[in-house]
């Protein structure tokens, strides 16, 4: 066969189907216009159907959120005066009237210098009397009795001293309360400057926390707080940096039956709180370059309008002005509407 007879028969093939390729071509365009632009159009007719709630007043807080320490405000740490052998005398959760025993350190030394300067003093108080007594006789001079004296006081300065160290090896309860856990065990070695047992008064409690300096500057003594969802009023707050946190100590006097020293919880403490403003869901925001915006209802329109913000609590805010009373505010959703579409308020 001759080959330009059948090059000629597909080029009259491939020209009818490109006709054809070219009208199906055509024809899809052609529907996608339609469905970009004629349904687009007649969809954003379509009435929405919208959730809306009705603008109202109420209080709105603003609370910064931090973790607070139960504390004893009445609380000390119980250290060893001087080194020897730990000897308990109370145990952990005990409660202590005040001088009450909570344990003493073995010092053999001490115990036993404070026994020898005992009876130095005893024999030097002797002899003074010994010597007073020869005095008057006429058998001794005033000026031996005089030295007599001067021994025996002192010795009695340094019984006094001695008796000071033997007291220091006890350890005894500032005020009533609870003993702690002890730190070392019994039988222990220990030094003087040891830290041998936290004392606690367990009906005096506080939150203790730290505050930022921002938020510091905003607060005073006696605002509300709340802690474990329970409302309090702050004791005091430190306007003064603290060196190691760079944080303003801040503090809680709670009322707390079953709360355990030593353990955390959560503080919100009120920064700022408005009385009688609108206050809406923040999901109900929106922005556009920039700025906030609502939708609000009326006529069945969804009409664009701008607010302006205030505090914000969680999900709610306050807004400050755009909105009145008994306005109904799309609360969901906002951005798939777009300003005077038909809406179908629920």
């Amino acid at each position: 066969m001759n080959w330009s007879v059948i090059q000629e028969s597909i080029k009259q093939k491939f020209l009818a189907h490109q006709k054809k390729f070219m009208l199906l071509f055509c024809l899809l365009v052609g529907f996608g216009i339609y469905k970009y632009f004629i349904q687009s159009t007649n969809s954003h007719d379509e009435e929405k159907t919208v959730e809306v709630i009705s603008v109202k007043k109420s209080r709105i807080r603003q609370t910064a959120d931090f973790i607070g320490t139960i504390k004893s405000s009445q609380q000390t740490t119980l250290v060893a005066k001087t080194k020897g052998i730990l000897n308990i005398q109370a145990k952990p959760g005990q409660f202590m009237q005040k001088g009450g025993l909570i344990a003493k350190i073995d010092n053999k030394d001490v115990e036993h210098n404070y026994d020898i300067l005992k009876e130095a003093e005893e024999v030097a108080r002797l002899q003074f009397e010994r010597a007073t007594k020869l005095h008057k006789s006429g058998v001794l001079s005033k000026h031996a009795v005089e030295e007599k004296k001067s021994v025996l006081l002192e010795y009695r300065k340094k019984l006094s001293d001695a008796k000071i160290s033997l007291e220091e090896l006890k350890i005894h309860a500032p005020f009533d309360g609870v003993v702690g856990l002890f730190k070392f065990r019994e039988g222990s070695q220990v030094n003087s400057g040891d830290v041998i047992v936290v004392f606690y008064n367990p009906h005096s409690l506080i939150v203790d926390f730290d505050v930022p300096l921002s938020v510091a500057k905003q607060v005073e003594d006696g605002r509300q707080v709340f802690i474990s969802g329970k409302k309090y009023k702050l004791t005091h707050i430190q306007k003064m940096l603290d060196e190691e946190t760079h944080m303003c100590p801040a503090y809680v006097e709670i009322k707390c039956a079953d709360c355990i020293v030593g353990t955390t919880v959560d503080v919100s403490l009120v920064v700022k709180e408005l009385q009688s403003v609108i206050v809406i869901p923040y999901e109900a925001i929106f922005l556009r370059e920039g700025n906030p915006f609502v939708y609000v209802v009326k006529e069945n329109k969804a009409i664009l309008t701008p607010v302006e913000l205030g505090i914000r609590q969680k999900n709610s805010i306050a807004i400050l002005s755009g909105l009145e009373e008994g306005d109904q505010l799309i609360a969901t959703r906002p951005d798939r509407l777009y300003p005077e579409a038909s809406v179908k308020p629920i």
